[in-house]
């Protein structure tokens, strides 16, 4: 909307990585011809680290567009895949190829068979993955082996990686020890310099269509840095920002304080010039904090418009602030703190719920069986098992003189105790009779049968 105002035919300053609008800084420009030699001569996997803003996506466009004609292209733009087949089919879909109602070994074989027979691309596929640092380590290491498809001594797929520090620091991990070996490339993007940040802003308004020296002042582009601090996409907010703010006003220049303001509507903070900018020379520059009653603030109006004299506050501390001895404006501040406490808490566990897709652990894919009752089945034999000894036994002893001198234990048949003796004894009830050449009645135990019987009842 206003382009017409400066004289350009377009929007020099893009919100989306536009593949025309690319500026060959020091460090991206590096970064592309380390790359495309990588990828030319199939050395092996490249990765390009970065902060926020500085190019990353824009690189991986560009490097696409380059290599369109010769190698088959697939970007993957979003690095969140959580399983192999999803990984696959991100692939196939880009590829045109079909990627539905397939499981994960189908969808491994329709890539091999795409890579190894298909001679629209005879040199291969270019996989560029962009916010690599977000997938989990098991799709890290998929897409090493699919660098092992060779054919006729050349890889079928040429690796580039791109993201964020953290891509870095998950290459440092053992389980990635084999990947991080087949890396013949590490480029970084850092933020423009001041130079740099003056270059970019005058030769985006020159490719354009309008005059940059005429459009920025070196004051303004001197300030956009220092807003920024060089981070690209930062910089294309806070000009193309100017320009529509400098269009709304009828002015067709950029100054400093144009830029101070789009960065402070941008960031939602005060503007800085709204602040009286000729300081009262009766201030002694000291600020007093205390309390403040709105009945003491003088209006503006009181104070007259021709008046040089900025209007005066009294910020003075309460009554019972200013008797407070200095244990009890501790204990005061302690019990502030404690009330605080539990908000500070809440903010903890908030931070502690949310983890950036990067810092999560390996993903483990859980694959559970159908399930199956392990008591459902028939049994063919049922056993019934009885208390051997849930009754008590009762002893007593046969006078002197009688058959047996010895100290005996008389059990009455049928009862539970004399089941639960006879199975202490292992005696079987129906062979007794035969055993001791006695009529079935009352059973007598020997001496040692009876130590035997109370030692088993004991320890039972």
């Amino acid at each position: 909307m206003y382009q017409a105002c400066f004289g350009l035919h377009r929007r020099p300053f893009a919100p989306v990585p536009d593949v025309n609008q690319y500026y060959p800084a020091e460090a991206i420009e590096n970064a592309r011809q380390v790359l495309t030699r990588c990828v030319e001569r199939a050395e092996g996997v490249g990765m390009v680290v970065g902060p926020s803003g500085t190019g990353k996506t824009l690189l991986c466009h560009v490097l696409a567009e380059q290599f369109r004609h010769t190698l088959a292209i697939a970007l993957l733009a979003s690095g969140r895949l959580s399983t192999r087949s999803a990984l696959y089919q991100a692939i196939l879909y880009v590829l045109g190829r079909s990627y539905r109602g397939m499981d994960e070994g189908e969808l491994r074989l329709a890539l091999v068979d795409y890579l190894t027979t298909c001679d629209q691309r005879p040199d291969g596929l270019l996989l560029l993955v962009d916010e690599a640092h977000t997938l989990p380590l098991r799709l890290l290491d998929e897409i090493r082996m699919l660098t092992n498809l060779v054919c006729n001594g050349q890889s079928r797929v040429r690796v580039l990686l791109v993201g964020g520090p953290l891509l870095e620091e998950r290459f440092a991990s053992p389980k990635l020890e084999s990947f991080s070996q087949r890396l013949v490339a590490r480029c970084y993007l850092e933020p423009f310099g001041r130079d740099e940040t003056q270059q970019y802003i005058r030769a985006q308004i020159g490719a354009a269509g309008g005059d940059g020296l005429q459009v920025f002042t070196t004051e303004a582009t001197q300030a956009v840095h220092h807003a920024t601090d060089g981070v690209p996409r930062l910089i294309n907010q806070v000009c193309d920002h100017a320009l529509l703010l400098a269009h709304a006003d009828g002015s067709t220049r950029i100054d400093a304080r144009r830029i101070d303001e789009a960065w402070a509507d941008l960031q939602q903070l005060p503007s800085p010039w709204n602040a009286d900018e000729t300081p009262n020379p009766n201030d002694g520059g000291v600020i007093e904090f205390g309390g403040l009653d709105d009945d003491e603030m003088p209006c503006r109006q009181e104070a007259g418009v021709g008046s040089s004299a900025a209007p005066s506050l009294r910020l003075s501390p309460t009554e019972d602030e200013a008797f407070d001895e200095p244990a009890e404006r501790a204990g005061r501040i302690e019990r502030a703190l404690a009330e605080l406490e539990p908000a500070a808490r809440t903010g903890e566990d908030a931070e502690d719920e949310f983890r950036p897709a990067g810092t999560i652990g390996p993903e483990v894919e859980v694959i559970f069986d159908d399930w199956k009752d392990p008591f459902g089945d028939d049994f063919e034999h049922e056993e019934v098992i009885v208390e051997r000894y849930a009754a008590p036994v009762v002893c007593h002893r046969e006078p002197a003189g009688s058959a047996s001198e010895n100290d005996v234990a008389e059990i009455s048949e049928g009862t539970p105790a004399a089941g639960a003796a006879e199975a202490a004894m292992n005696i079987d009830p129906d062979r007794r009779d035969q055993a001791v050449g006695k009529p079935r009645g009352a059973g007598v135990a020997r001496r040692h049968e009876y130590r035997h019987l109370f030692a088993t009842l004991r320890h039972a």
